[in-house]
């Protein structure tokens, strides 16, 4: 038998839930064998790198379900990111040290990952703020997909009144969007930079791949970077991709142009294609739920684009949050064959609000779902239309796990939530949010070994690699992480703050702090 090219013993290992073993041998990216420290070290040879992860928990590496990787990249170079400051004035520091990088008149911006509950002094920035942080840049800071905040001069050069920013505060789609337009990168190679750092910053969290769920306005020439740098040699991330509608009205032709285009069977290991999602149809989307969306219009349109993947062998996961917006998207499927739905994996994205009934049918039609944990920034958006006693429920972990039905975690970062998997457990195991709403009820929490298996195997389902990706058989993908603490050991309010000491994608080291 071949040497192990790398071995980390001391290493208490968790694979679905823990073992009596506590090391791991790697030869050519595959996990070969995992057992005692000592029983793992009679393999070695000259060439074997050995590791000593000195007691620390090893498990496989995190997978998110549901993360905008290919839209954040292009901007990761040029946004400031408040996702782990935890006073306002130390957020707005970071707005006049990016300033003072750029020069006058640059614009800076926050691309949303925050929640003003998230700082000691529980508020945002005013107009105020951001004009003593930057007095010579233009300056927006976007609050999710719910408001964003700007100063004096980017309201004079995007020509606002008051009236249309009122204190600073604008909320208007439109208006949100024509501020993330001036942050847009135009150059392959800045993109490509900003996507990189990126990768590293997720495998020093512990995230080894992801979903990319594509998202509104995501056009071919929007992959142009992150293709280019897995053709350059990435090899530190599993991106598996989603391509969505990119164009309003022209949603079935963009899917037209999509399969007509691009062969599933691409790819490697590293990166692939998926299918499609998670905007099949624009008017059918309900974005963030916060306020009620009748889509039976749209109906049809869902129906025949569905349709039109099924009969592709495209697999298809689609945004839905509102339980009503969920009941139109089942009924366009329930025509399906049920055994093309089931051989495809068609899933729903979020499913936050979704009710007894819905899941049900979830079940019968054998669909997959995969959650995100941005209720715990948009409760309190949500309970003036969903109710107090909804927002606590939503959504129903444990109810879904109950009836069987497969089920992923991700963030849906990097605007929506923070894009941090840990916060995502956490908030799985704990309910607890950050944004002032009550805890989840008990009911619909997960243990902790449940919270890691959605973001493991859980995961790795929903990309057809469930026996080769999130666990750590013999033959399987060498992607693990050594953490920083014992998620199964540690206190609950700590589990958000845990990370990645070591980082493996592949049997190759892509982060480590040992």
């Amino acid at each position: 038998m071949t040497s192990p090219d790398l071995i980390v013993v001391n290493a208490p290992i968790w694979d679905g839930h823990a073992r009596d073993k506590d090391a791991v041998a790697v030869a050519a990216g595959r996990i070969i064998d995992t057992g005692s420290s000592r029983s793992m070290l009679t393999l070695s040879g000259d060439d074997t790198k050995i590791i000593d992860a000195g007691g620390r928990r090893l498990m496989p590496g995190l997978i998110d379900s549901h993360l905008h990787l290919v839209r954040a990249g292009r901007t990761w170079d040029v946004e400031v990111r408040w996702d782990d400051h935890r006073s306002l004035s130390e957020a707005l520091d970071a707005i006049t040290q990016r300033a003072g990088m750029v020069g006058p008149e640059a614009w800076v911006a926050v691309m949303g990952g925050w929640h003003p509950m998230q700082f000691e002094q529980s508020t945002g920035p005013t107009r105020a703020d951001l004009d003593r942080a930057a007095p010579n840049n233009p300056v927006f800071v976007q609050r999710a997909y719910a408001e964003s905040f700007v100063n004096t001069r980017a309201a004079t050069m995007m020509g606002w009144s008051e009236r249309e920013a009122p204190g600073g505060r604008v909320s208007h789609p439109a208006h949100m969007a024509a501020l993330r337009a001036r942050m847009a990168v135009d150059e392959v190679d800045e993109a490509m930079s900003g996507t990189r750092r990126l990768l590293r910053e997720l495998n020093a969290l512990g995230l080894v791949g992801a979903i990319d769920a594509s998202g509104f306005g995501i056009t071919s020439a929007s992959y142009d970077a992150f293709l280019r740098l897995f053709a350059e040699g990435e090899r530190g991330f599993r991106a598996r991709l989603l391509l969505g509608a990119a164009r309003p009205g022209s949603e079935m032709d963009d899917m037209r142009e999509w399969t007509s285009r691009i062969s599933l069977d691409w790819g490697d290991d590293f990166i692939r294609y998926l299918g499609a999602g998670e905007v099949l149809d624009y008017g059918a989307h309900d974005l963030e739920g916060l306020a009620p969306k009748d889509i039976r219009e749209r109906a049809q349109d869902l129906k025949d684009i569905s349709f039109f993947l099924a009969e592709r062998g495209w697999p298809v996961q689609a945004h839905s949050i509102l339980d009503t917006s969920i009941g139109v998207l089942i009924d366009a499927w329930e025509g399906i064959d049920r055994s093309a739905l089931s051989r495809l994996r068609f899933s729903i994205c979020h499913a936050d609000q979704i009710g007894a009934e819905n899941l049900h049918r979830v079940r019968d039609l054998g669909l997959g779902v995969t959650i995100q944990n941005g209720m715990s920034m948009r409760g309190m958006d949500c309970a003036p239309t969903w109710g107090d006693q909804k927002i606590l429920t939503s959504p129903p972990l444990r109810s879904m796990l109950d009836l069987g039905i497969p089920l992923a975690a991700g963030t849906d970062g990097t605007v929506a939530c923070y894009y941090n998997p840990w916060r995502c457990i956490s908030w799985m195991v704990t309910g607890e949010s950050i944004d002032g709403s009550p805890p989840r009820v008990e009911e619909q929490r997960l243990s902790r070994d449940e919270a890691l298996g959605l973001y493991t195997s859980g995961s790795a389902w929903f990309s057809f690699e469930e026996e080769t990706r999130g666990n750590l058989a013999r033959g399987s993908h060498a992607d693990m992480i050594v953490l920083s603490e014992d998620p199964l050991k540690v206190g609950t309010e700590r589990i958000a703050g845990i990370a990645s000491v070591l980082t493996i994608v592949g049997g190759e080291i892509t982060h480590n702090t040992l």
